[in-house]
């Protein structure tokens, strides 16, 4: 089950727009007129600041990524991570160490549904079992008893969680107290978007059809805390290190909650960010590409345009983005950006 190997097998809406004055050249602004019939933008507001759009980017799409990997995987069914060294990506039954210029580096492993990466190694579900492999390679272990598998795992340094619905449909959130799982939430509704940062779960849950709000709770325990309950879709992700970001789909915006849950404000309007991850900057995925924004000028900025395929998952850290497309049936590739070929616009055709 967990013998490593050398090489791996070669293998909603419309996305952003960007802007250019009139004087640029045909192609470009072709790009630019299809953008902007998918969907528009408007800046966070700010007591000192005009309600209407700031002056827009004058910067067409960046250089063209690096594509590191395709394989014969459903794209819904892969997970993405990142490091400072590497991209990788988790199939139900391997792990992929994936660096620009180099051939994909595997790890045979039963990885199943909901894998995670924590700061050092894999950790999955098994047998009824939570297992560990370290990255680097080696072989994995058994960390816990788990007799019903978690419908997926998320982490924070080497710290792992998980949410569980078990057969009578409660929900759970759970942790690994030593080498034991303990129930931190409890809810006959469900539990979505698992995100944690630092020793903390944050969640998304619906107590009614038409209501959720978002929670966290303590790895170590001790009673949720809960936001401001909304009605209408819930988010489908949380992301964010600084403060929880989400993409709400009813009002098309991204909006900006502290870590405390009492103080929320709009990030952008009026465009499509779904999937979303957020470090550094906001990286938004949509049919036609990727697209990021600053979080200081809420500006936002083509990165990847008219590319053939969908974006499924994105990651991303200081030093560079990645990102799964759909390319087909059961056929996925990979893609990466690096932060400095992100920073500034490239050259017109």
């Amino acid at each position: 089950m967990l013998a490593p190997f050398a090489d791996a097998c070669p293998f909603e809406e419309r996305s952003t727009y960007c802007f250019v004055r009139m004087t640029t050249e045909r192609v470009t602004l072709a790009c630019v007129a299809l953008l902007m019939f998918a969907c528009g933008h408007e800046s966070k507001p700010s007591s000192s600041q005009s309600t209407s759009p700031p002056a827009p980017s004058l910067k067409p799409p960046v250089a063209s990524p690096k594509r590191l990997t395709t394989m014969p995987v459903s794209a819904y069914q892969a997970k993405i991570a990142m490091d400072d060294d590497a991209v990788y990506l988790m199939t139900s039954n391997a792990a992929y160490r994936l660096v620009d210029g180099e051939a994909p580096q595997g790890l045979q492993l039963d990885l199943g549904v909901g894998p995670v990466m924590t700061r050092t190694a894999f950790a999955f579900w098994s047998k009824g079992a939570i297992w560990s492999a370290p990255k680097a390679g080696g072989a994995a272990r058994e960390i816990a008893k788990l007799p019903h598998q978690p419908q997926y795992f998320v982490s924070s340094g080497e710290a792992l969680a998980w949410v569980d619905q078990a057969d009578d449909g409660m929900y759970t959130i759970q942790a690994l107290s030593g080498r034991k799982p303990r129930v931190l939430v409890s809810s006959q509704g469900e539990i979505r978007a698992l995100d944690m940062v630092g020793d903390r779960v944050y969640f998304v849950q619906r107590p009614a059809d038409d209501s959720w709000r978002i929670g966290f709770v303590h790895q170590g325990g001790g009673e949720p805390q809960y936001g401001v309950t909304k009605k209408g879709r819930a988010p489908s992700q949380l992301t964010g290190s600084e403060a929880v970001h989400y993409y709400d789909l009813d009002t098309k915006r991204i909006l900006r909650l502290s870590l405390n849950l009492r103080e929320e404000e709009v990030e952008l309007t009026k465009l499509v960010c779904s999937p979303i991850h957020v470090s550094t900057r906001i990286y938004c995925g949509c049919v036609e590409g990727l697209f990021d924004v600053s979080k200081d000028t809420h500006q936002p900025r083509v990165l990847v345009y008219n590319r053939p395929g969908s974006i499924t998952s994105v990651t991303s850290n200081s030093k560079a983005v990645a990102w799964v497309v759909d390319v087909g049936a059961d056929q996925l590739a990979v893609d990466f950006l690096p932060a400095s070929d992100a920073e500034g616009p490239a050259p017109v055709p």
